[in-house]
């Protein structure tokens, strides 16, 4: 459990986990020099339990690096991360690891996402799961996972580590976790487990809800630039994942699946935007703004997708 400044929501986040049906599990809290009162809390929680292993950085290393800090910490043959303001049904890891014990291809399985408010009610979201991928070629997995960037279920699903080992882990770039998931598709398939449930909290400071100028604060201790380059940076990580696995899927084919992808509209004038903002981040934000009202003219879902994209 990755954790910044997460006084609000970890305490119930820990109580999810320690009430799963399954119980033979390490409980790693990796707090990244929180400044409010996350140390005190996690100390008390470590002294409750003794699956729980607290470790405290002692300085800010950017969220991504935190994120794989708890990789390296880990001795288990599955791993899974868990936000400190997320909860999960009691059942999630029971079910999840029958799951990949039934289908020993499979790298990741995840679980049904359903929305949360700040004090815990339903919000209504569902988040829609990906296609079946049976007998679905390596290449055909990374286009589809990469079609479906933001699927929070699934990097907060349980994982092989030894998959998670194998792969970049988290870049310091807002966004990162989407490259993973496609990086993680190219190695074996994804399970879907219904049953096993992840209530994802909604609230104002949570890292998507961020100007991008904090979120790379946030992503990378060393951020704070106006232009964060969120996407070229994620476009570039995606072409050197292709190339990395090149065994595992033939390169061309899936670069060419990326390329495909990366040639709507939105997506290249995402691209184009931010190298504008390199050079004037106020006209940036000004084309930014205009080309969202020209999309919200299309209305709908046509506007609520150009607006995730861009």
């Amino acid at each position: 459990m990755p954790v910044r400044n997460g006084e609000r929501f970890i305490e119930a986040a820990v109580g999810s986990l320690l009430a799963q049906s399954f119980t033979d599990y390490e409980l790693l809290i990796v707090d990244n020099a929180s400044t409010d009162a996350t140390q005190q809390i996690c100390e008390r929680l470590e002294r409750s339990d003794r699956r729980i292993r607290y470790f405290r950085n002692k300085a800010d290393i950017g969220a991504g690096a935190n994120f794989n800090r708890g990789v390296e910490l880990a001795s288990g043959v599955l791993f899974k991360w868990c936000a400190h303001d997320d909860l999960i049904g009691p059942d999630y890891l029971d079910r999840c690891i029958a799951a990949l014990a039934a289908r020993p291809v499979a790298v990741t399985a995840y679980g049904r996402l359903l929305g949360i408010d700040e004090s815990g009610a339903l919000t209504g979201y569902i988040e829609d799961p990906l296609p079946a991928v049976e007998n679905v070629a390596a290449y055909r997995r990374f286009d589809m996972v990469t079609r479906r960037q933001g699927l929070d279920a699934a990097i907060f699903g349980l994982h092989r580590r030894s998959a998670l080992l194998a792969t970049s882990l988290h870049l310091p770039y807002y966004g990162s976790d989407c490259a993973l998931l496609s990086e993680l598709a190219l190695l074996g398939p994804f399970v879907h487990v219904s049953e096993a449930v992840l209530y994802s909290r909604e609230h104002p400071t949570r890292s998507v809800n961020l100007t991008s100028a904090d979120r790379l604060a946030w992503q990378a201790a060393a951020g704070g630039k106006a232009n964060a380059r969120e996407f070229s940076s994620r476009i570039r990580h995606l072409y050197a994942i292709a190339y990395r696995h090149r065994v595992a899927a033939p390169f061309l084919a899936t670069a060419a699946a990326l390329t495909i992808w990366l040639m709507h509209p939105v997506r290249l004038g995402r691209v184009a935007l931010e190298a504008v903002g390199s050079v004037s981040p106020s006209l940036r934000v000004r084309l930014r703004a205009a080309g969202l009202a020209i999309l919200g003219r299309f209305g709908g879902r046509s506007a609520r997708r150009g607006r995730q994209d861009a």
